[in-house]
C-alpha cells in the first residue's frame, strides 16, 4: 500500500521559522525552502536519495531544509523549526545541521506539565508506573512532535545554512 507523503506548505515553514528567529527579521530577510527525498538502497545497500511522489510503511523521507541570509548583515539568534508530520516517526540519529547548533526534540515530557516540551538529546520522559509513582524512561521516536536547532553562531549576510532530518513512514 502506498501513501502520500506527509508534507507542510512551504509558507507555513517559513511562517515557523521567521517567528522563531532571534532577530527582528522581514519575510524577505530569511529565505527558507523545504525539500523531501526518499532514501533508497541499492543492490550493494548504500543508501541513495531519490524523488518519488509515494512511499510505503517503513520506508524513510529524508527532510531537508535551507536557510539564506537575504541581508547586508549578520543574523543572529536564529531558531529553525521543523514539524514531525502525523504519520511518520522520526528517526534519532538522522538530523544533521550546517552550521554548529544545538538540536532539540519537541514531545509530552512530564505529564504534571501542560502542552509539549523541548528537550536536547538524549531525551528522557517521565511515566507513571503502575502504582501511580513517575519514572523516567527515554522518549520514544514516535512521540516527537517537531524538532528544532537553535544556531550557536550568527548566520552571515548571503550565507545558506542546511539542516536535515529523517522520518520513517508508520
Amino acid at each position: 500500500m502506498f501513501s502520500h507523503i506527509p508534507h507542510i506548505s512551504r509558507a507555513a515553514l517559513i511562517g515557523m521559522a521567521l517567528s522563531m528567529v532571534g532577530v527582528s527579521a522581514s519575510a524577505d530577510a530569511l529565505s527558507s525552502n523545504f525539500s523531501f527525498l526518499i532514501v533508497e538502497k541499492d543492490e550493494s545497500g548504500q543508501e541513495k536519495l531519490v524523488e518519488r511522489a509515494s512511499v510505503r510503511p517503513g520506508e524513510v523521507i529524508h527532510y531537508q531544509l535551507s536557510h539564506e541570509n537575504m541581508t547586508d548583515d549578520a543574523m543572529a539568534g536564529i531558531v529553525i523549526a521543523a514539524p514531525v508530520p502525523e504519520g511518520v516517526s522520526l528517526t534519532l540519529g538522522g538530523e544533521t545541521t550546517s552550521i554548529e547548533a544545538v538540536f532539540e526534540v519537541q514531545a509530552e515530557l512530564d505529564p504534571e506539565q501542560e502542552g509539549l516540551e523541548w528537550s536536547t538529546l538524549p531525551a528522557m520522559r517521565m511515566v507513571a508506573d503502575a502504582d501511580g509513582v513517575l519514572q523516567q524512561e527515554p522518549l520514544p521516536e514516535e512521540e516527537v512532535a517537531a524538532v528544532r536547532w537553535t544556531f550557536s553562531e550568527p548566520l552571515e549576510a548571503g550565507e545558506t545554512a542546511f539542516n536535515s532530518y529523517r522520518v520513517r513512514v508508520e
